[in-house]
């Protein structure tokens, strides 16, 4: 339908055109952009379809699709948590981790990861550091390295942290300094490499509020 309406239009454009030749005037370059727009359907009418990158839920306004995708709870190739004796997931946001005192006087939380789809030798460094930014409480440039058999453990299609890894608090950071409030726990993972030092090759991060329940 809209093919045959718009001939009309477009033998005007032509006919005028072909007059202006005819008369030997010469057409200028603004009157003919104004002659050809107005042979041109009007698409002010038309609405803009969603873009790939946009879902919209329940009619209503427009979702960034990667947040939608980032909300949901989806185990990756590494993936945070805590315990002493076991491996305790924890959440995105809202876990806990317990204050523990250690043999020497010191403090520290348990840290532990899972890794999937990554060869078992790797570099682990966790870090604990304060909701609203700051400088980790913990001594975040120990690193340790693990293996199969040598800190890691296999369970089915992935490996484990045979036991939990002191994350200690720094010198100077005392339970009163941590009890009861948020903090970012995160780690990160590295493998060795002939050329170079180390690796990156995954981290994950949880929202934990650190306790002091167990006597």
């Amino acid at each position: 339908m809209q093919r045959s309406a718009l001939r009309p239009r477009a033998w005007v454009w032509l006919a005028a055109l072909s007059s202006a030749c005819d008369d030997g005037a010469s057409t200028p370059w603004d009157a003919t952009v104004d002659i050809a727009r107005d042979a041109l359907p009007r698409t002010d009418a038309l609405v803009d379809a969603p873009r790939r990158d946009e879902a919209v839920i329940d009619g209503g306004a427009p979702v960034d699709a990667t947040d939608a995708i980032d909300a949901r709870e989806s185990a990756g190739p590494v993936e945070l948590g805590t315990g002493r004796d076991r491996f305790e997931a924890l959440p995105r946001a809202g876990g806990r981790v317990e204050l523990v005192m250690g043999p020497q006087g010191g403090w520290h939380v348990y840290g532990r990861v899972r890794l999937r789809g990554i060869t078992p030798d790797v570099y682990l460094t966790f870090a604990l550091i304060p909701e609203g930014g700051g400088a980790p409480v913990n001594f975040a440039n120990e690193t340790v390295r693990r293996q199969e058999r040598r800190g890691l453990t296999a369970v089915g299609d992935l490996y484990e942290s045979s036991y939990g890894e002191l994350v200690i608090l720094a010198d100077g950071v005392r339970p009163p300094d941590v009890v009861g409030r948020r903090f970012r726990f995160g780690v990160r993972i590295e493998r060795p490499d002939a050329t170079m030092v180390r690796v990156l090759v995954g981290s994950d991060e949880r929202a934990v509020t650190v306790i002091d329940e167990v006597p």
